[in-house]
């Protein structure tokens, strides 16, 4: 999932796309990150769990994926000693949502299936 400023709606056709197509007790993951746009920080993550929410998949966990070892990890200062901003930072994780499937298409009232499509 990018992060982009129209995350909500590709959450939306992703998260209706794994409702209609998952089986019972099928799993969604995924994967995606923070970024800055025009100096504006966007994070998919809220907008996806809505969306699968919404959709009616059963939203287990956020799991965060480091790509750095913690040796690396290092907290960056607020400034630099100049008094300008810091360069951008470094993306060192990720985020994997994972959701289920916890309705069998059958079992399901005829109403909720045709609201999902």
């Amino acid at each position: 999932m990018p992060a982009r400023h129209d995350a909500a709606e590709h959450a939306d056709t992703v998260a209706r796309l794994a409702a209609r197509t998952l089986r019972l007790g099928g799993v969604l993951a995924v994967l995606t990150h923070c970024d800055r746009s025009d100096g504006v920080l966007v994070d998919p993550s809220g907008p996806m769990v809505t969306a699968g929410q919404n959709a009616d998949l059963l939203y287990l966990q956020h799991v965060v994926a480091v790509h750095l070892p913690p040796a690396r990890l290092r907290p960056h200062p607020a400034h630099r000693a100049d008094g300008r901003t810091p360069a951008a930072h470094r993306r060192v994780h990720s985020d994997v949502l994972v959701f289920a499937q916890p309705h069998d298409d059958g079992a399901r009232p005829a109403s909720a299936r045709s609201a999902r499509q």
